[in-house]
């Protein structure tokens, strides 16, 4: 991780230093263009090429045009950078030399062009090179301070030149201490940076990964983040990246803003499309003004609730009918003897005849409790609805031995298929149909019909008889436990049945039409289904 680490920390580095050795070569461009133009158009003081002019000339177009051949290289990172930047930095020093020569020397004052050189080299250049462009800056001056005292040029330029040299090299090292200071900070500011962005796009990898739906709002209402929960919630899949919440979600939008207004109970129940689950929103202010939404799925905690309730209840009654069972085996064993022994009273008969009876219901309702203690979690198989109802009808019948005519199945929706529990279906299904087949009229034709259909986003199972129907009276208990119109019933078929279909995602109402109905819909977003 170090040497990554180092790795890129240098590649940045090279990066910035090439960026500063462009920006350099842009101001030698403009300053080569300077010092052509103004000589060239005659707008240049005095002093400017006033001794040599016609070296002024040369120097001045021949600087111009290696400038901007520099500045080509310098753009396009041309070479190592150290020996680049140090051949520029000489060829600078060269002809600015010239230059101030061509000028008459040290006193035009063009001497503090070479200071621009030194400080680019001591903040371009590591150690000991930056000190060598400093001292090859000093030596010019040197030399021009030495060809002028030569041809008597007057006073001596030695204590100028001597000037000039103690600042090219204090510059020099000031700007190599500046320029490494300044490079740590970049590489630091560049790592900070780097290191937000990694934790950025994390974020953004766990909340697009999150089960639970996350919206982030702006102060505009737009949706500025949204992960894949919240598109798969909300049917928003195939939207764009960034858009108005009320265009597409108009009540969640509609419930927010109530939240904002500070209103009571802003959040219900919604639906995103009639045919999505029901959903519901949760929100809080960040510090930056945008609106953070958090969507639960209240279909699936509804089902993960009832199957937490069906557990509990399993244990519960579990245990309570272990304890009723052992005194009702007895009381019915001793109701027997009590029978068999005053066999000729007829009223001892009747009485323990009740008994009996009544046994018999107590110890269906115990198994059928005992039963919903064993219930297994839900185990979601995928089941074709058409073959798998047929083989069910034949066992039914077969059991029963009920004219296969009796009961007959018809489908709008053949190859129509659900995800569900392929063995609490199959008994939810029994349990409606030996209801049916209890209270159908079998003298009439076709007493039970079971219908498949595909109609308004679910995929219904209907199970329909030709019977009385379900009086008012009973309607209101109709799905709650210990409450039944059959004799000998244990009134839990219709609870058990509304608990198993609620554990699978499913749900059981009751339509009333000729006779009854009892219909199980299956949302059509959770299932498969081929046209």
């Amino acid at each position: 991780m170090a040497g990554e680490y180092f790795t890129t920390s240098k590649s940045e580095q090279d990066q910035a230093s090439w960026r500063a050795l462009t920006l350099f070569s842009g101001y030698r461009l403009f300053l080569a263009a300077i010092l052509f133009v103004v000589f060239y158009l005659e707008l240049a003081p005095e002093f400017i090429g006033n001794k040599y002019p016609l070296l002024h000339h040369f120097v001045s177009l021949s600087y111009l045009m290696v400038a901007v051949l520099l500045m080509i290289f310098s753009s396009r990172h041309w070479g190592v950078f150290v020996t680049q930047c140090s051949i520029q930095l000489i060829i600078d020093i060269i002809a600015l030399a010239l230059i101030i020569h061509a000028a008459g020397g040290l006193q035009s004052g063009l001497g503090a062009l070479l200071v621009v050189v030194v400080v680019a080299g001591g903040a371009l250049i590591p150690g000991r090179l930056a000190v060598f462009i400093a001292a090859i800056a000093t030596l010019s001056v040197l030399l021009e301070a030495v060809y002028a005292e030569f041809i008597g040029m007057g006073q001596s330029h030695f204590a100028q030149a001597g000037m000039l040299g103690a600042i090219f090299f204090i510059t020099a090292v000031l700007a190599q201490l500046l320029s490494r200071t300044m490079q740590r900070s970049q590489l630091l500011a560049e790592q900070q940076a780097q290191d937000l962005n990694k934790l950025a796009s994390l974020n953004q990898h766990i909340i697009s990964r999150m089960q639970v739906a996350v919206l982030v709002l702006d102060e505009q209402g737009r949706v500025s983040l949204c992960n894949q929960s919240a598109s798969q919630f909300m049917g928003i899949e195939n939207v764009p990246s960034q858009f108005l919440l009320k265009q597409y979600i108009p009540e969640l939008a509609e419930q927010i803003w109530r939240w904002k207004q500070h209103l009571p109970d802003p959040f219900e129940p919604f639906h995103a499309r009639a045919d999505l689950p029901e959903l519901l929103a949760r929100a809080t202010q960040l510090d930056s003004g945008e609106v953070l939404v958090f969507i639960e799925n209240t279909t699936a905690m509804a089902q993960q609730a009832q199957q937490l309730k069906l557990a509990s209840l399993g244990r519960l009654t579990a245990s309570i009918a272990h304890e009723i069972r052992n005194p009702l085996s007895a009381i019915s064993h001793a109701s027997e003897l009590l029978a068999e022994s005053l066999r000729d009273d007829d009223s001892v008969s009747k009485l323990t005849g009740i008994i009996q009876r009544h046994s018999v219901r107590m110890n269906n309702i115990i198994e059928t409790i005992l039963e919903m203690s064993r219930r297994k979690n839900v185990e979601p198989t995928v089941v074709v609805l058409s073959p798998w109802l047929e083989k069910l009808v034949d066992e039914y019948c077969e059991i029963k031995h009920i004219p296969p005519q009796q009961i007959v199945l018809t489908s709008s929706a053949p190859l129509a298929r659900i995800c569900t529990d392929e063995e609490q279906l199959h008994q939810v299904i029994w349990n409606l149909i030996d209801n049916a087949w209890h209270y159908a009229d079998k003298e009439q034709e076709m007493p039970i019909e079971i219908r498949i259909t595909l109609q308004s986003e679910n995929i219904h199972i209907d199970v329909i008889d030709n019977g009385a129907g379900v009086s008012p009276q009973a309607m209101e208990h109709l799905f709650e436990p210990f409450h039944s119109e059959r004799t000998g019933g244990t009134g839990l078929g219709l609870y058990l049945a509304r608990e198993l279909c609620q554990a699978n995602g499913a749900r059981l109402s009751y339509l009333p039409e000729f006779g009854s109905c009892f219909r199980i819909s299956f949302p059509l977003q959770r299932q498969e289904f081929i046209q």
